[in-house]
């Protein structure tokens, strides 16, 4: 059992680092190479999804490459990273992710009420009410071009859903987060970037526990609800955090916090709020009360272990870059993330990369929040 947790650990840690290599991706690897069966398999591919969580920062703030968990913490980590603060970044991810797990067992107690009590319609509702929210919050004549990305990111989002495509989140949010991002920076006089060795969090203790603690609720009810997604979770706490750390501490929790409670409601009702979850329904996985306390057991050892570790591997990683140029690093990674996109899906997946870093870009000229390009998944859940 603990070799399956290792492993998964360092899967985990290879997927969390590596731009574009989702956690989803190797899982279904994984399935279909069918070395491990039974609960061995359940753990391996747990512990891996788990680590991704605590690790996943690392190319979000250093490359610019996200995925669906952390596509809106692109543009605070960047600010970050550009004052020297990459490491700090990395930091928040760890220590907000390791909360989120800490705080779900007491709201473990109130979860069983919570997940019986689901209602479809609520998702729904509560995303029309968000999206009218995220528009509003915009000023003057902002709000119509927010409108305008909103509606656009949305029906590229319902487009791509009628694709056969393998990554569709892949072209997508990268697309409207990563590649506009990356653009702007090319545009820029950085040749190099500093990376200062102190990964001290500037920010008080008591307002990162409430802001983790803001995020490990969110977490805990966009697992609940499958039209609420990590990402728009995000978007709430975008509207209490005021600034970059405070912000980063609210998506990281989130993000851990959602895939640990995604797997309580898969044992409590079978629904699948994530891929991991989905391949275990697949392989037909039913877990028995001691399998369950076992597997949220391991997320504390998991926890601990990346803790242990996670810096250190950023500090690597982030001495490697500090030697190459930053205009051509970027460069490279778009090449990077074009020919991620081919291989995943062709030409197809070339041709909604670009769309949707059109949209993305035209959001940073408008001067608009980029948590407008949300619309690329709540549109189609608006328009049902």
């Amino acid at each position: 059992m603990y070799g399956e947790m290792l492993l998964g650990i360092l899967f985990g840690t290879a997927t969390g680092i590596t731009p574009a290599l989702h956690v989803n991706t190797l899982a279904s690897l994984l399935d279909g190479l069918n070395l491990f069966g039974g609960f061995s398999f359940v753990l391996l591919v747990y512990a891996m999804g788990l680590t991704h969580t605590f690790l996943d920062s690392i190319p979000s703030a250093l490359f610019g490459v996200p995925d669906e968990g952390t596509a809106l913490s692109i543009l605070p980590a960047h600010r970050l990273v550009l004052k020297g603060r990459a490491l700090e970044v990395v930091s928040i991810s760890l220590w907000a992710s390791f909360l989120a797990v800490l705080f779900a067992f007491p709201l473990l107690l109130v979860y069983p009420s919570l997940a019986e009590r689901y209602n479809p319609g609520a998702g729904r509702i509560f995303v029309i009410l968000l999206a009218a929210f995220l528009i509003l919050s915009e000023k003057g004549m902002k709000k119509a071009y927010a409108l305008l990305i909103f509606l656009l990111s949305g029906y590229l989002g319902i487009i791509a859903g009628r694709f056969p495509m393998k990554e569709p989140y892949f072209h997508l949010f990268v697309g409207l987060f990563a590649v506009p991002t990356l653009v702007v920076s090319l545009r820029s006089d950085i040749r190099k970037l500093s990376f200062d060795q102190d990964a001290g969090i500037k920010m008080k203790r008591p307002k990162f526990l409430m802001f983790s603690l803001l995020g490990s609720l969110l977490g805990m009810i966009a697992s609940l609800l499958p039209t609420f997604t990590s990402s728009q979770a995000a978007i709430i706490g975008s509207f209490i955090s005021k600034d970059e750390r405070s912000f980063l501490t609210v998506v990281f929790s989130v993000n851990t916090s959602n895939f640990l409670f995604s797997l309580v409601n898969f044992y409590l009702t079978g629904r699948t709020r994530n891929g991991i979850m989905a391949l275990l329904r697949k392989r037909d996985v039913y877990l028995s009360p001691p399998q369950l306390h076992f597997l949220l057991l391991t997320s504390l050892a998991v926890s601990m272990i990346v803790m242990l570790y996670g810096v250190r591997l950023a500090g690597i990683i982030g001495k490697l870059l500090q030697k190459a140029d930053y205009r051509k690093l970027n460069i490279g990674i778009l090449v990077f993330i074009f020919l991620a996109s081919y291989y995943f899906d062709g030409i197809t997946g070339i041709i909604f990369l670009t769309a949707a870093s059109m949209i993305g870009y035209l959001a940073v000229r408008f001067g608009i929040k980029r948590t407008n390009c949300m619309g690329v998944l709540m549109l189609r859940i608006i328009m049902g």
